[in-house]
């Protein structure tokens, strides 16, 4: 889930970086495949975090770590929501050469929001995920360290 992290964040980058020096319709085109290949690392990325990290957290046996995972999995589901509305509106250079500014103001609102989300799963939650799966390790391999 990290590499999809890094992965969205450079496709955000990219897309910041197109919008900053669009000079006219052909750099539509460009800015259109960015938005389709981070909807693409979106989409499998929430899909992971749905079907695995969030049930994992929740049966952890922590309230806590618990409520967080059910926190951070009700917010996803908006966003995830607001995402797809913007990915499919913005899916064609011809969309995005239309109406370049609309694209500006939406695409600014969206890339903070995923990255406010994507840095608060980096700080907040992987780390307990890593920390309930070492204990989980641990206590499968009955505390003894094993070298491969």
């Amino acid at each position: 889930m990290r590499a999809q992290v890094d992965a969205a964040n450079a496709m955000l980058d990219r897309i910041r970086i197109g919008i900053d020096t669009y000079k006219g319709d052909p750099s539509a085109y460009p800015l259109s495949l960015d938005v389709a290949r981070l909807a693409a690392v979106l989409r499998i990325h929430f899909s992971i975090a749905d079907r695995n990290l969030y049930p994992f957290l929740i049966a952890s046996g922590s309230p806590e770590t618990a409520a967080l995972a059910r926190d951070f999995q009700r917010e996803i589901c908006t966003l995830a929501t607001r995402f797809e509305r913007f990915s499919q509106r913005w899916q064609s250079s011809s969309a995005i050469a239309s109406n370049v500014t609309l694209f500006r103001s939406e695409a600014a609102v969206m890339i903070m929001a995923l990255r406010r989300r994507l840095r608060r799963e980096t700080s907040d939650l992987f780390p307990i995920a890593d920390a309930l799966a070492e204990a989980l390790d641990a206590d499968w391999l009955g505390g003894r360290a094993v070298a491969f």
